[in-house]
């Protein structure tokens, strides 16, 4: 941006010109290298849940998120109105034993991937049924469904089969017939990382992949095979805090309890490696994606506290960090709006320590990369 500047002989007093290439940028000089801060929109309050989902829907007024206890989606405006509350036990029209994931329809709807049910069902926002289809397994969605295969107009979704391994595979699925259309499987690698380890993958947009590996790795790999190794340009080895070890306690317990069991010394164990080792770079494999400028976000386990972040790339390189407040769990982004859904910070009045739930809405027209 500066050298923009002086290119086009534009002089300015030394004062003048950092100011206009902070306004210009939008950065936040305090929040480090490369990192900006979206103006916040609106907020709205979401029950808690031990679901991690949010899709922003194709209006980019609307949100919709999973209430694990009650086994129901609730679709909210970004004003803060509930849109709609559906779902209840069962396995008939409507109703759920697991919803476990969600994806947003290109005509406005949501998808609900149900994991017991093996099912997709796609509602209207308000909790209109549209249609559902048994899945030929349970499978992971991407962040749309309804779309071209190959210039046929088909509704289809994509989605992820179980890794194998390294290996991903992409499937394209029918709606109509829960039929497999398409299917293809991710580079096998190996790929140059010292910690060895790669653990998640997703497909482009059109093609290629990205996966995330070991201690801030990044692997970027084209169509035609050739593959980027990068370390995360602003990853360092963090232990976890107070926040992070109270929550993988309660995951630990509550995963104790579904199976009839007390709380045991192997928990006490577990949290004690936890607390000595550092925390991944990704917030959780699934929070990634590509934009439909095939720009890569990623959520990140940076700090956590009062704020998150989420870094962008673009064909291989670091563009930036985007920081939102509080305590990211899952985002969803479409044009020029990104949904967070959030913990806040515990504060006084929360019993037990438990934070409130809640999604903001940003607006990220006016990021340097998002023009």
């Amino acid at each position: 941006m500066g050298a923009a500047v002086l290119r086009a002989g534009v002089r300015l007093p030394l004062l003048a010109l950092v100011a206009a290439l902070v306004a210009a940028c939008g950065r936040d000089d305090a929040a480090g290298r490369g990192a900006f801060a979206p103006a916040l929109i609106s907020t709205a309050a979401v029950p808690l849940s031990e679901s991690e989902e949010v899709a922003l829907l194709a209006d980019e007024r609307t949100a919709c998120v999973i209430d694990s206890y009650e086994g129901q989606v609730r679709c909210v405006a970004r004003e803060g109105g509930v849109v709609g509350v559906f779902g209840r036990e069962g396995e008939g029209p409507g109703e759920f034993i697991d919803p476990a994931y969600l994806t947003r329809g290109e005509a406005g709807t949501v998808g609900v991937v149900d994991s017991d049910l093996g099912r997709f069902t796609v509602f209207e926002p308000s909790g209109a049924w549209v249609s559902d289809v048994m899945l030929p397994e349970v499978f992971q969605p991407f962040p749309s469904f309804g779309a071209v295969v190959s210039g046929a107009s088909l509704d289809y979704m994509v989605m992820l089969g179980r890794m194998s391994g390294s290996l991903m595979t992409r499937y394209d699925v029918d709606l109509a017939s829960g039929g497999v259309v398409g299917q293809e499987e991710s580079p096998p690698g190996p790929w140059d990382i010292e910690c060895g380890q790669v653990v998640y993958g997703i497909p482009g947009p059109t093609e290629g992949w990205a996966f995330v590996a070991c201690e801030g790795h990044l692997i970027f790999v084209g169509g035609a095979g050739d593959a980027t190794v990068l370390r995360a340009p602003l990853y360092v080895p963090e232990l976890p805090n107070e926040q992070d070890v109270a929550r993988t306690e309660e995951e630990l317990l509550a995963l104790n309890r579904s199976q009839g069991l007390p709380r045991t010394p192997a928990i006490d164990e577990a949290l004690e490696r936890y607390r000595a080792t550092p925390k991944n770079y990704y917030v959780s494999a699934g929070e990634q994606l590509f934009e439909a400028a095939k720009r890569y976000w990623i959520a990140t386990q940076r700090d956590q506290h009062e704020w998150s972040w989420l870094d962008v790339y673009e064909d291989a390189a670091y563009l930036g960090s985007v920081r939102v407040r509080d305590r990211l769990r899952a985002f969803d982004l479409l044009g020029s709006t990104l949904v967070v859904l959030v913990d806040r910070q515990v504060g006084p009045d929360d019993r037990g320590g438990i934070p409130d739930r809640a999604l903001d809405w940003y607006d990220i027209a006016d990021l340097p990369f998002a023009r």
